[in-house]
């Protein structure tokens, strides 16, 4: 089983493809870490006993009507895709849903019959990342893949976060998404002072919330280190008009456990951030 450097159009479907699973690898040395979306189904297949990211494919998702359609989409998807048919030793889907952070002992209920809560324990934190997820995705997965765990997305942000504040402390994050942003701060003592997420259509509605953010925090823009992760690069409009209102601007850096095939050398570590850093 053998891809590298793969790009073609579907059916309303952008399909890209890089990296090799080596057919000699047994599949439950592997962990499948897989994202569904309205927009995308994407996934990275990882090596356990190397720590290792050798595999990804992204889907990009055009005109989906509704639930059913995005269900079933993934269905052919699975059912075209030898890599995704292999018995992994887990798979990890990673859902992007609203949710609620909470103290570990608080309780909280959600009551809504096309829904479950997820309750995911953010150790590192000492808190709780609530989320629903829909009854009717949970089904679908579980009928594709066994040993399946629910995950939220921005649950690794928070995991793996911290680590980037040992030799400097003063950074802002932003996780860039279709449609929507978060902003994410630590204070000194490493300890979450700000995670949100806000809804944005141009480039200027970014900057005005992340304007806002800065201004709440009390953050000096000419000395805080603005970070950036996810759908941005240096030739975007976000960029650009980040650029104009914080003099340290950077896009985050490949995580120092987790290496990556030569296959995406030049595929740039911010992108996907939070799906290959996906973990329990």
């Amino acid at each position: 089983m053998y891809f590298r450097g793969v790009s073609l159009t579907l059916a309303n479907t952008d399909y890209v493809t890089m990296g090799e699973v080596d057919p000699t690898i047994p599949p439950s040395s592997l962990i499948l870490k897989l994202a569904v979306t309205n927009d995308s189904i994407r996934y990275f297949v990882q090596s356990v006993t190397h720590s290792q990211i050798v595999f990804f494919a992204s889907h990009t998702l055009h005109h989906v009507d509704g639930e059913d359609d995005l269900f079933n989409r993934l269905q052919r998807i699975f059912e075209r895709e030898d890599v995704l048919q292999l018995s992994y030793s887990k798979v990890l889907l990673g859902v992007n849903s609203h949710y609620s952070l909470l103290p570990a002992d608080i309780d909280f209920t959600h009551l809504n019959e096309d829904e479950i809560t997820v309750r995911q324990r953010i150790s590192i934190a000492n808190l709780d990342m609530v989320f629903p997820v829909g009854l009717k995705l949970l089904n679908k997965v579980n009928s594709l893949f066994r040993r399946c765990e629910i995950l939220h997305l921005s649950s690794s942000l928070l995991n793996i976060l911290p680590y980037y504040l040992q030799e400097e402390h003063n950074k802002l994050f932003v996780n860039v998404d279709f449609g929507e942003f978060e902003v994410i701060r630590f204070n000194d003592d490493g300890y979450l002072q700000l995670m949100n997420r806000y809804p944005y259509k141009t480039a200027s509605d970014l900057l005005y919330f992340l304007l806002l953010c800065a201004e709440e925090l009390k953050l000096d823009r000419e000395v805080v280190d603005l970070v950036l992760i996810g759908e941005v690069d240096m030739q975007s409009e976000i960029y650009a008009l980040c650029y104009e209102y914080f003099r340290n601007i950077d896009f985050v850096q490949q995580p120092m456990y987790l290496y990556f095939t030569r296959a995406f050398d030049l595929l740039p570590k911010h992108l996907h951030f939070n799906l290959y850093n996906l973990s329990e």
